[in-house]
C-alpha cells in the first residue's frame, strides 16, 4: 500500500510542477497580446480582435481549466461526481470555443489572402460573431451537469475515469469530444494548406512583377545593382509554410490524444493507466495556451513591434534617448 501511495505521488508531483509551469507561461503570452491589444490603437482591427479574443480563452484556461486539472489530481484517486462534471465542464467549454475561435480567424485570414480588397468583418458583424462564440461556451458549460442531474448519488466518491469508461453508471457526454474536434480540424487544417498555397502564389506572382519591371530597367540602364527583393520574397514564402506547419502541429499533435483517449475510454474498463494517460495529455493539450499567442499573435511583425513599445524597460530606454 505504501508502495503504491509512493507510485501515485511520484506521478501527481511531476504533473502538478509541469501544469504550474504552464499557468506561469501561458499567463504570461497570453495577457502580453491582451495588453498590447488594450494599449496600442494601431492593432485594433478586427482580425487582431479574435486573435485577442483567442487569448482570453487561453487566459481562462490557465486560470481556470488547469487549476482545476491540479485539483482533480490532488484529490486522485477519489473524486465526487460533481468534482468530475465541474472539471469537464469548465475544460470542455472553453477547448471547444477556443476550437471555434481558430476557425473564425481561419476564415478571416483565407478572406485576406484569396480576396484582399474585401472587407471581412466589420465591428456589427464582429460583435455578432463574438456574441455566437459565448452562446456556444455557455451550451458546452451546461452539457455535462445535464446528465449529472439524472443521478441521486452525487457525491459519492470513485476515480473520475469510472465514469467515463465502460462501467455500470457511466456518463456519456465525453463521446462528443472526438468527432467535435474532428470536424473543426476538417475545417481548420485544409483550409490554413489553402492559405499557404494562396499566399505562396501571391509571394510569387510579387517576385515576377519585380524581376519583370527590373529587368526592363537593366536593359534600360546596366549599371543598376542585382536586386535582392527576391531574396527577400522567398524568406517571406518560407516563413508562411513554416507557420502553416506549425499551427497544424499545434492543433493536432496536442490535442488529438486526448480526444482519442477520452473516446475509447468510453468502450474500455477503467483502469489506473488510463487515469494517468489522461492527465498526461491533457498537460501536452494545455500547452496550446503557451504556444497559441506565439503564432497568432507575435509571428506579426505589427504585434510584435507594439509588444515591445509596450515593455517598461522599453519605456525608459526611449524617454532616455528623447
Amino acid at each position: 500500500m505504501a508502495k503504491e501511495s509512493g507510485q501515485e505521488i511520484s506521478f501527481i508531483v511531476p504533473i502538478a510542477c509541469l501544469m504550474a509551469i504552464e499557468i506561469i507561461l501561458g499567463a504570461i503570452s497570453s495577457l502580453s497580446v491582451v495588453l498590447v491589444y488594450w494599449k496600442k490603437r494601431q492593432v485594433r482591427n478586427v482580425a487582431n480582435l479574435f486573435i485577442t479574443h483567442l487569448a482570453i480563452l487561453d487566459c481562462a484556461i490557465c486560470f481556470l481549466s488547469i487549476p482545476f486539472t491540479i485539483v482533480l489530481l490532488g484529490f486522485k484517486p477519489l473524486h465526487s461526481r460533481i468534482l468530475c462534471c465541474g472539471h469537464e465542464s469548465v475544460t470542455s467549454s472553453l477547448r471547444n470555443t477556443s476550437f471555434l475561435t481558430l476557425i473564425v480567424i481561419c476564415h478571416d485570414r483565407y478572406t485576406s489572402i484569396t480576396t484582399p480588397f474585401r472587407l471581412r468583418f466589420n465591428s456589427a458583424k464582429a460583435t455578432k460573431v463574438l456574441v455566437a462564440l459565448w452562446l456556444s461556451f455557455l451550451f458546452s458549460l451546461g452539457i455535462p451537469f445535464i446528465e449529472w442531474h439524472r443521478f441521486n448519488d452525487n457525491f459519492d466518491s470513485i476515480p473520475c475515469n469510472q465514469w467515463f469508461t465502460n462501467s455500470p453508471r457511466r456518463l456519456y457526454f465525453r463521446l462528443y469530444y472526438l468527432p467535435v474536434f474532428l470536424i473543426c480540424g476538417g475545417i481548420i487544417l485544409p483550409s490554413y494548406w489553402k492559405i499557404s498555397k494562396a499566399a505562396i502564389s501571391r509571394v510569387n506572382t510579387q517576385s515576377m512583377v519585380v524581376w519583370a519591371s527590373i529587368s526592363v530597367v537593366q536593359n534600360i540602364n546596366t549599371m543598376y545593382p542585382r536586386p535582392y527583393e527576391n531574396s527577400y520574397l522567398r524568406q517571406r514564402e518560407m516563413r508562411i509554410a513554416k507557420m502553416t506547419g506549425a499551427i497544424i502541429c499545434t492543433v493536432c499533435v496536442l490535442w488529438l490524444p486526448y480526444m482519442i483517449l477520452s473516446f475509447i475510454m468510453f468502450f474500455l474498463e477503467p483502469s489506473e493507466l488510463l487515469s494517468l494517460l489522461e492527465f498526461v495529455f491533457l498537460v501536452l493539450g494545455y500547452l496550446t495556451c503557451i504556444l497559441n499567442p506565439l503564432l497568432y499573435a507575435f509571428s506579426k511583425q505589427k504585434f510584435r513591434l507594439a509588444f515591445f513599445r509596450v515593455l517598461p524597460a522599453c519605456k525608459r530606454v526611449s524617454g532616455d534617448g528623447n
